[in-house]
């Protein structure tokens, strides 16, 4: 009893177990402490990935649930990486049209095993959602020049899936249009396009490369042009060789050297051309010259009134032959006068200029060589795109305009001429009138621009250099460096009056330079609207084109640089989050 009683009275190892007891306890706080760290970053990273799970279903909602379901879990598992197999993941549509995604992992303890050795769930969830309020149009103005000939499929599809997504955000809110440009931009050609067009032949530009050109000359018979065999005065209207000729040849006398000059009317209406031309050409196909300044960077709707506000049909005339040349569509046995006028003829073989701006081998049975096929089409409608696609909240319209996009050789690049018509079909006026108004409290709109380009403007170089240039929306370049002061008193050639001119262009590089200081202009002006313009610079790096299309921006983050073909699909896709206003509700 007495060592009994004794061994129960003895304290001397108490604190040894308590110390292992409590070792057991600090060792389980630690392994919480461990534990919950651990669960804190794998939540983190399982809701990073949910919230990039459900923003992809949303951003996908045009497309079937599957492949919404789909695209969601490649993305889950892609920011999850080797725990992607251990995690269980779900996605679904939520009644408001937004979707959720769920997702739980379980967690395998260490140290905290020693109070409870279980595994630890984490459970974390997402929804997005996409809004289109206030009303939103969006016009996509996209390069289709010869350049971007190996990336027009991933073009093509970039565009339908921005325009998938922006169409399938909120029912009849969202309109998009299409904008494809080269150099130039195609209107289209029906009865409404028709009234915006000068038919006059007013504006100050109209014609005016071929108007009062030199053709040829003949020796004058007594000191005068009056032999109406040598010197054919044709009267509109008139037959001739060759077909009925709706121009009139001016015969101007020479006394210095007594020889009688003859030249092209003063005044020609481009439509004529067209109208006397073989029916194989097709008539005008709705290509368009940039407006004289300043309404060539302007939205002022077309009036006769105004004959610089009408537009001019885009006409790129027969290069006379020349075995180099772009764009030879008319046969050359077709003479510039009557065949029967042989009498001292002067020939112009060798003469590309007078045989490119005469009229008189337009002819309505003249042969002519046309080709339609994209790239390289032929006739004077080469390098006209397809036509745009106004405002309209049809999504299978729009996608069909994208889908029937080409690349086009000839012309150049003129992104300023783009960007304007793209500026015409968001506002609310003339031409195009199914934008919404301006800052209209009672129907709020929001106007958005994009335009992708992949490099610089350019003015191209003729073959055969007698133009200087390829003709373009911006006419050949000669226009402007020859002959736009043209004075030619004995021909009464006196040129575009000085308020019509472009100034400064002298070459190649100043052609380019006065381009790009009407695309900064008509920058400014599109966002002095209230208009927002993204731009996506692709596939070219030089800085000074950066350093355009940045400011030509509404900002820094309306501003992408695409290197390749997934850059430029994350570009739209960026762009496309952007105008829909996709954010997490959850």
């Amino acid at each position: 009893m007495s060592l009994g009683r004794a061994f129960l009275r003895d304290r001397r190892g108490n604190v040894a177990m308590m110390w292992g007891l409590m070792g057991v306890v600090l060792a389980g706080l630690v392994g919480l402490s461990v534990d919950f760290t651990r669960a804190q970053a794998l939540r983190t990273q399982l809701q990073n990935a949910a919230d990039g799970a459900a923003l992809v279903a949303e951003r996908n909602s045009n497309l079937p649930f599957a492949d919404r379901e789909a695209a969601a879990r490649a993305f889950f598992d892609a920011e999850m990486g080797d725990l992607a197999p251990g995690a269980t993941f779900s996605v679904s549509q939520l009644d408001s049209g937004g979707h959720r995604a769920t997702a739980r992992m379980p967690m395998n303890v260490s140290l905290a095993s020693l109070i409870r050795n279980e595994p630890w769930n984490i459970r974390v969830a997402s929804e997005a959602e996409a809004e289109a309020s206030p009303p939103i149009e969006v016009a996509l103005v996209l390069d289709n020049t010869g350049s971007m000939s190996a990336d027009m499929d991933d073009l093509r599809a970039a565009a339908g899936d921005l325009v998938d997504f922006l169409m399938s955000l909120d029912g009849d809110t969202v309109s998009v249009s299409l904008v494809p440009f080269v150099a130039q931009v195609n209107i289209g050609n029906g009865a409404t396009q028709m009234s915006w067009m000068d038919t006059a032949g007013a504006n100050p530009h109209h014609g005016e490369f071929m108007e009062d050109r030199y053709l040829l000359r003949r020796t004058a018979v007594s000191g005068a042009c009056l032999d109406p065999t040598r010197f054919p005065t044709v009267v509109a209207g008139a037959p001739m060789a060759g077909g009925v000729v709706p121009y009139q040849v001016r015969w101007v006398y020479n006394a210095g050297d007594k020889r009688c000059y003859a030249y092209n009317p003063s005044s020609i209406n481009i439509f004529d051309i067209y109208n006397n031309l073989p029916a194989a050409v097709g008539g005008w196909r709705g290509c368009v010259e940039a407006r004289p300044a300043p309404y060539d960077i302007q939205d002022d709707a077309p009036s006769p009134a105004v004959p610089a506000t009408m537009f001019v049909p885009y006409f790129w005339a027969d290069e006379g032959g020349n075995d180099t040349a772009n764009n030879n569509w008319l046969t050359e046995a077709t003479n510039l006068l009557a065949a029967t006028n042989t009498t001292s003829p002067s020939s112009i073989t060798y003469d590309i200029t007078a045989r490119t701006t005469s009229l008189f081998k337009y002819r309505a049975t003249a042969t002519v060589s046309i080709t339609n096929a994209y790239p390289s089409m032929t006739g004077p409608h080469r390098g006209c795109p397809t036509p745009i696609i106004p405002l309209t909240t049809n999504r299978t319209t729009v996608q069909n305009g994208v889908q029937a996009m080409r690349h086009w050789s000839g012309g150049g690049t003129n992104q300023a001429e783009g960007l304007a018509w793209g500026w015409r079909v968001l506002s609310p006026g003339a031409p195009f009138t199914q934008g919404r108004p301006y800052n209209d409290p009672s129907t709020p709109v929001r106007k958005v621009l994009v335009m992708m380009t992949d490099g610089d403007n350019t003015s191209l170089n003729n073959a055969n250099d007698a133009f200087q240039s390829d003709y373009s929306s911006y006419q050949h370049r000669r226009l402007w460096t020859d002959y736009q002061d043209d004075v030619a008193p004995a021909a009464g050639a006196p040129g575009i009056a000085p308020a019509w001119r472009r100034n400064g262009i002298t070459g190649s590089t100043t052609m380019v330079d006065y381009i790009n200081a009407r695309e900064v202009a008509l920058c400014d002006a599109i966002k002095a609207t209230g208009i927002e313009i993204y731009t996506i610079q692709f596939r070219d790096t030089v800085q000074a084109n950066e350093d355009r299309l940045r400011e030509c921006a509404t900002n820094d983050e309306h501003f992408f640089q695409a290197a390749n073909a997934q850059e430029l699909q994350e570009a739209f896709d960026a762009i496309g989050t952007g105008i829909g206003q996709l954010r997490l509700t959850q």
